[in-house]
């Protein structure tokens, strides 16, 4: 066990991943420029102010940590929107504070948040390439135990659509949280050099359905739970033409982690409401009730 450093510890995956290393019997330092609204956050570790742009706020948060999860981020689905030049801003200048830092500090463990928009199509999608780049060079250099996460998208939306989206590049929060976690005490253990993992929702899907989930995916998801046909047809749930699933078996094998969550559990909490009486329509997600 050490003393974790979590960036970006008030936002959605922040909360969540500070949770399950406190859980975990980690010491968690938790950086935002503000806590969170949750009084119970309190709780999980201390707090210190830190903007990742500001590099003496970044130099003493990092001080006196064995590992660092990265995750302070802005991006595309941030509602109100901001500027392209305060994203790269924030990933990009922050990430290198960050990694300053670390090379001061004399950090051994990294986990960075980088993200499946890696690429050139915006602003956001490059600024997660230049992260990764410098992650790689901070190994390069150090030494240092080093693991890419590429989070598949979990920011909360409307309950129905967040079901739907589960079959397209959905992740549960909690998903990403363990995955977090794994790979927080893989680096702490030397298990990793440089690690990099799609952090996704596997549906255990057969090829034939995975491909053509149009004609197959009502039928298959009746097979994991009666009822599932009817559950999709009356909520009027939009099936995908194809589901993408990536190969998870590095992480299974190196971290010891595997996503719980899909959507046959979301059709299965689906159903609970229901018999409960419970008007879904104006419900977020993630929350769900107790099963019976």
């Amino acid at each position: 066990m050490g003393t974790v450093l979590v960036t970006g510890a008030s936002g959605i995956a922040g909360r969540e991943v500070s949770r399950v290393l406190a859980a975990a019997g980690h010491h968690v330092r938790r950086a935002d420029i503000a806590p969170s609204a949750d009084p119970a956050d309190s709780a999980i570790g201390e707090f210190v102010r830190c903007d990742t742009r500001t590099p003496t706020d970044v130099l003493d948060a990092v001080a006196g940590c064995d590992a660092v999860v990265h995750l302070a981020a802005w991006h595309n689905a941030h509602q109100p929107g901001v500027s392209d030049a305060t994203i790269f801003a924030v990933n990009v200048d922050g990430t290198f504070n960050v990694v300053q830092a670390c090379r001061a500090a004399g950090i051994r463990s990294v986990v960075f948040a980088s993200s499946m928009a890696y690429g050139w199509g915006s602003v956001y999608s490059v600024t997660k390439v230049l992260g990764e780049d410098l992650w790689k060079m901070y190994r390069e250099v150090t030494g240092a135990s080093v693991a890419l996460l590429r989070y598949h998208g979990f920011v909360p939306e409307q309950y129905l659509r967040w079901g739907e989206r589960l079959l397209r590049n959905g992740v549960d929060v909690r998903d990403i949280a363990t995955a977090t976690a794994a790979a927080t005490e893989a680096a702490l253990a030397g298990r990793i050099d440089l690690f990099s993992t799609i952090v996704h929702s596997d549906h255990a899907l057969p090829k034939e359905v995975q491909d053509d989930f149009t004609t197959h995916g009502a039928a298959w998801a009746e097979s994991r739970l009666p009822g599932a046909t009817a559950l999709i047809e009356r909520h009027q749930l939009a099936l995908p033409d194809r589901v993408e699933q990536h190969d998870l078996s590095a992480a299974a094998d190196l971290l010891g982690w595997r996503p719980q969550h899909d959507f046959i559990e979301f059709l299965e909490d689906l159903q609970r409401r229901e018999a409960a009486g419970e008007d879904v329509n104006d419900l977020w997600a993630p929350g769900r009730i107790p099963a019976s």
